[in-house]
């Protein structure tokens, strides 16, 4: 099954933020620069509560320990920030991967987008797709 991109804006009218017009970026780079612009919004799909699904145990016993293994740099910077545009009205404990780099993301109970480590298992339930799709 293949998966169609529904996205709700015209590509020359969208300008990101270097002045350029969304429609100009060939489409082979388009996806990431639509991931790194935040061009999809927060998911319209709804999240279970936290009385369905509580804050996973994982998410609140994150250490510091695994935040020194987290990935460093301009792509992790670029992967964090289409993550933070994705998840920025969600619930804590709602999460992605990154279609840039495979790597997990999540949304802390204070707010914060904070990378995760692969081999945390965080409820299915809570993910939320990286963009708007149509099957």
């Amino acid at each position: 099954m293949t998966k169609e991109r529904n996205v709700g804006l015209n590509h020359d009218d969208y300008i990101t933020s270097t002045g350029r017009r969304l429609g100009e970026v060939p489409e082979f780079a388009r996806h990431e620069v639509e991931w790194m612009e935040g061009v999809h919004g927060s998911p319209k799909d709804g999240l279970p509560s936290d009385a369905e699904v509580p804050v996973p145990e994982v998410i609140k016993k994150f250490t510091m320990r695994a935040v020194s293994r987290r990935p460093r740099g301009a792509t992790a910077m670029i992967d964090a920030a289409g993550a933070n545009h994705r998840l920025k009205n969600c619930r804590a404990g709602a999460w992605l991967v990154s279609p840039r780099t495979g790597h997990k993301w999540a949304k802390w109970g204070g707010g914060q987008i904070m990378w995760v480590p692969m081999d945390f298992d965080l409820p299915e339930s809570l993910r939320v797709s990286n963009r708007e799709e149509v099957q």
